[in-house]
């Protein structure tokens, strides 16, 4: 029987191919070790895509149909957005959800192309329906994505909701560079 790490492997090699690096980070929960795998030119040449696996590795309570991994496309060559989702997993695993809606904020940028300090989870936005789920002998692991976002975003979206937040005129999921809507409202 394949493991899930074969499965997650073959499930984003046939969506993306298999020119990717890899990065280690080592989980402070003690457990398996979280893989960032990077993908550049995906989906558009100016992007770059990162996912992790090693999430879904844990175990949270909330978990009840299926395990998240994370993934991230933007249009950026920088690796910071990378080693911030690295860093999230291997310092939240069991203890965050992932689930949509939850967001994410440090205290410093994230990148030197932004002033963004966060990210929320939501849909991912370059797969459709079928390709989210990796099918395997237990839970299923969806394909979840992250979002960058301002300090003062995470406050709209707390006040306004997500999906409000989504559709606001200027917002741009793949831009690291777009304008602050916290400070527009």
């Amino acid at each position: 029987m394949k493991r899930n790490v074969e499965r997650f492997l073959e499930h984003i090699e046939s969506i993306f191919g298999i020119d990717y690096t890899i990065k280690r980070f080592e989980a402070t929960d003690g457990g398996p070790p979280i893989h960032l795998f990077t993908y550049k030119g995906i989906p558009e040449e100016e992007m770059t895509t990162m996912i992790t696996y090693g999430l879904s590795e844990g175990n949270h309570p909330e978990w009840i149909g299926g395990k998240p991994e994370l993934i991230l496309s933007l249009e950026t060559s920088d690796p910071a957005w990378g080693m911030a989702l690295g860093y999230l997993v291997s310092e939240r695993r069991e203890i965050k959800r992932f689930s949509y809606g939850d967001k994410f904020t440090f205290t410093e940028p994230i990148s030197v192309e932004s002033e963004m300090a966060g990210f929320f989870v939501f849909s991912p936005s370059i797969l459709d329906k079928e390709a989210k789920e990796i099918k395997t002998g237990e839970k299923s692991i969806f394909l979840t994505g992250m979002y960058p976002i301002y300090l003062e975003e995470a406050l709209l979206i707390e006040e306004k909701g997500l999906k409000e937040f989504w559709f606001t005129p200027g917002y741009d999921l793949y831009k690291v560079d777009r304008k602050n809507l916290g400070l527009e409202i």
